[in-house]
């Protein structure tokens, strides 16, 4: 997979941009009709003007315990587990777990659940998985950035800094998936601790997709929190709206989040990637043929996890969609004109100007 992106702001005269490529490799063993054994290599690489010069950043956390060196790619060992198989819907692993609920999927932006999630980012444990028949259940400790115990401190309302630790978490988590009529919902618990009084944390929710004819729905209710035993505990609670439309060549997705948050600051460290309480968007597109497709993304956020900032902005543009179905080969250009609007906004390096990305994403399976 291959990313380029540029970003050009209307008062600057240079032009930023990055590009990212990874190569993921996955080897599924199979030893006989029970017993099978997975693993997962990936070689991941990024550069951005102006990054080639800065001490410090070779070995930078990527999350999920990757690391990344601006320049050179990284060869990451990702995990191993070995499966036995009763059926198909009945087995039991052991070795390395990951999971995750409420993904966005029809939101370009926040599709990686490594790094985005509605419900709970992607996790990754050393422990046992047992699924029975729609049943998920995971015990086990926590690895890479999932095992860092990392306690932050306050004084006076003041943020005074973190207290990291490491190989102390374990987690436990269970699922469940319940279909009825091709209908799916999907109840998830989660429980972090971290050995540390009055430290853990807490996922709960309710991920569903429903379809009906042309008319499809993915929605979510999430729950986070930590310093559950506390009078320090935080949390939101998430809602996501995610419908769709399709018929003949033409299509119309969508996404709403928004997010109900306790202590925008507090958050902001202690239990979201997400860059803002509330953004919605809609994209409709038009298949020209079997290969290419049109599309053209309608964006509002707020780019803030704090209400009171006045930080809004309006996306609009174009995407475009090359398919070669045959050899699975994706290629996904844009053009969009990212317009900020509100008072708050810092006038410093133009950041209440307008700007543009251009971008490609290739992607292909062997």
């Amino acid at each position: 997979m291959v990313h380029a992106y540029a970003d050009w702001n209307t008062d600057e005269p240079k032009v930023t941009h990055r590009f990212e490529s990874m190569l993921d490799l996955d080897f599924d063993l199979r030893f006989n009709d029970r017993w099978s054994a997975w693993l997962e290599i990936e070689a991941m690489g990024m550069a951005m003007n102006g990054m080639e010069g800065m001490e410090g950043m070779e070995g930078m956390d990527m999350g999920d315990g990757s690391t990344m060196d601006p320049v050179n790619p990284a060869v990451i060992f990702n995990g191993a587990y070995i499966q036995y198989t009763r059926s198909e819907r009945t087995f039991f692993r052991i070795g390395d777990l990951k999971f995750f609920e409420g993904i966005f999927q029809n939101y370009y932006d926040f599709g990686d659940p490594r790094d985005d999630a509605a419900g709970m980012s992607q996790k990754t444990i050393r422990g046992l998985e047992f699924q029975w028949n729609g049943l998920q259940l995971d015990v086990g400790f926590g690895t890479a950035s999932n095992d860092q115990s990392c306690f932050y401190h306050f004084m006076f309302g003041e943020y005074m800094g973190m207290d990291c630790k490491d190989g102390y978490t374990y987690e436990v988590h269970t699922a469940y998936n319940f279909e009825i009529a091709e209908q799916v919902f999907h109840p998830y618990f989660a429980y972090k601790s971290y050995q540390r009084k009055d430290y853990n944390e807490l996922y709960a929710g309710l991920d569903l997709s429903l379809s009906l004819g042309p008319f499809a729905f993915h929605g979510l209710y999430g729950f986070h929190s930590v310093f559950l035993a506390s009078d320090d505990a935080v949390s939101y609670h998430a809602l996501l709206a995610e419908p769709s439309f399709e018929i003949s060549r033409f299509c119309i997705i969508g996404s709403l989040f928004y997010a109900f948050i306790d202590d925008p600051v507090r958050t902001s460290l202690e239990i979201t990637s997400r860059p803002e309480y509330f953004f919605a968007a809609i994209e409709p597109s038009v298949a020209l043929n079997e290969y290419w497709t049109i599309g053209v993304p309608l964006e509002l956020h707020t780019n803030t996890l704090d209400k009171k900032d006045d930080l809004g902005s309006v996306r609009v543009g174009g995407r475009f969609y090359f398919n070669v179905p045959d050899f699975k080969i994706n290629i996904i250009s844009m053009v969009l004109a990212d317009i900020p609007y509100g008072d708050d906004w810092p006038i410093e390096e133009n950041k209440d100007d307008p700007s543009f990305i251009f971008g490609v994403e290739a992607m292909f399976d062997f």
